[in-house]
């Protein structure tokens, strides 16, 4: 008998008609969703976007300017190395009274940096997931069906409970996405005993915007030497081998000189450049939900806040480096040669990156998606029911929703400065260490004493 019904059917069956109506639907809304981005970004008196950032950076590269002297209609600079500038060089916008020959329409640039954007969230969701699969210690799992309900399941998930992050993320134009991407291919790659070329993906991004370098981590603990290898590549390629290509040796060192006087020098008091103060390093003029900025703002609760007081940064370094030594230890006492365990390390090393950056903006935790598929591999490899209650599920629902609870208007706003998106990441976080803690590889299972 013919049924819709999700209860009647297996996670190697194809996808229910009700299922398939929400794959519908959520494509819809990735086109409405585009729609008010493109509307955003291209056609309002202000632009409602970052991207306008990138796009007059890559046209100083294209016409032998200063990238971090050149600002957008809303007067913000570019604050990443050269790398993203140059990779953006055939959408580049020229400022008002210059010459636009050559050049794509602006709103032609904002679309196509939206699709790679969908794009980039879709290919590494999948990527990473097919990993996993190919890698399952189930044969059910490794030779499933393209397009079954599980194959569908592990890449639609994730991209759902983090779908609020990504959202503000995407309709910012943010190169998240693309950073994204990177972490999940690292992950894939991982899964797969290709450490050189996790490492690879993971510098790459580092590259792009300078945090990712945090997840050297990953090689120094394991020392494993070809995922620093691929690292060291990564570096060399994006930041010097591209930059180098395009813009010319001379122009990239003289830009690299700039990008440490305004912004690496300031970041680490090490110069009081205020340039880039209102639009990146001050906490309370930017939408900051580091621990730092969590602090600041707890204690001056209702309150405008002063500039983070010198115990306050103290805090910050300290609680960061208590979690992660935390972080580290379980790895250490359980690590695992086994490619779930893998990313489960590697995805709570992501999470709780993002509270350590000084400047950590809410979007920033679409990022934990590797560690949200990472979660769901762990719990589906010994039970094909695709279960999501328990703990698991209440941990992504608190997730989504707490990017959803700090957009919405006042009395909500306030759980914004106090940085509810970072407390629900934090709980995430402790699930995968949990997770790590007490998984066993197929060999240990086979060995455990069946219960009396």
């Amino acid at each position: 008998m013919n049924t819709t019904s999700t209860s009647k059917i297996g996670p190697f069956d194809p996808l229910a008609k009700i299922e398939r109506w929400g794959l519908i639907a959520l494509l819809i809304g990735v086109f409405a969703f585009g729609c008010v981005t493109e509307v955003r970004s291209a056609f309002l008196k202000r632009r409602m976007t970052d991207v306008d950032t990138y796009f007059r950076a890559a046209w100083a590269v294209r016409v032998h300017k200063d990238p971090y002297n050149v600002t957008d209609t809303n007067g913000w600079h570019y604050n990443y190395p050269p790398l993203l500038a140059t990779l953006l060089y055939p959408l580049a916008d020229a400022p008002a009274k210059f010459s636009r020959a050559g050049l794509l329409p602006y709103p032609v640039s904002v679309a196509i940096w939206f699709l790679i954007s969908i794009g980039c969230i879709w290919w590494g969701s999948h990527a990473l997931a097919e990993a996993l699969e190919k890698t399952s210690t189930d044969p059910a799992v490794r030779n499933m069906p393209r397009f079954c309900r599980r194959w569908w399941a592990l890449r639609i998930i994730p991209i759902l409970v983090c779908l609020p992050a990504i959202g503000r993320a995407v309709v910012r134009g943010q190169v998240n996405s693309v950073l994204l991407m990177l972490f999940c291919f690292a992950g894939a790659a991982l899964a797969t005993r290709k450490r050189f070329w996790a490492g690879f993906a993971n510098g790459l991004a580092a590259a792009l915007k300078v945090f990712p370098g945090f997840l050297i981590l990953y090689g120094i603990s394991r020392l494993r030497w070809t995922y620093l290898v691929g690292m060291a590549a990564a570096l060399v390629v994006g930041l010097f081998v591209i930059p180098g290509i395009i813009m010319g040796p001379q122009h990239m060192m003289a830009g690299y000189q700039r990008f440490a006087q305004v912004v690496l020098e300031p970041a680490f008091g090490l110069n009081h450049n205020t340039s880039r103060d209102k639009e990146l390093l001050d906490v309370n003029k930017t939408d900051s939900t580091s621990f730092e900025a969590m602090i600041d703002h707890t204690v001056y609760l209702g309150r405008h806040a002063p500039a983070p007081a010198k115990w306050m940064k103290l805090a910050h370094w300290g609680i960061s480096a208590v979690l992660v030594a935390i972080t580290l230890l379980v790895e250490f006492l359980r690590r695992k040669d086994d490619p779930i365990f893998r990313n489960l390390f590697l995805g709570v090393l992501i999470t709780i990156m993002m509270p350590i950056i000084p400047i950590c903006h809410p979007h920033y935790f679409c990022m934990v998606l590797p560690l949200v598929t990472a979660l769901l591999a762990a719990r589906w490899e010994h039970d094909r029911t695709l279960p999501l209650g328990g703990a698991l599920g209440w941990v992504l629902i608190f997730f989504a929703a707490s990017h959803i609870m700090t957009v919405l208007p006042p009395p909500f706003y306030i759980l914004r400065g106090l940085g509810l998106v970072t407390y629900s990441a934090l709980v995430l976080w402790g699930l995968g260490l949990f997770v790590m803690w007490h998984w066993k590889t197929p060999q240990e299972l086979h060995e455990s004493p069946a219960p009396a």
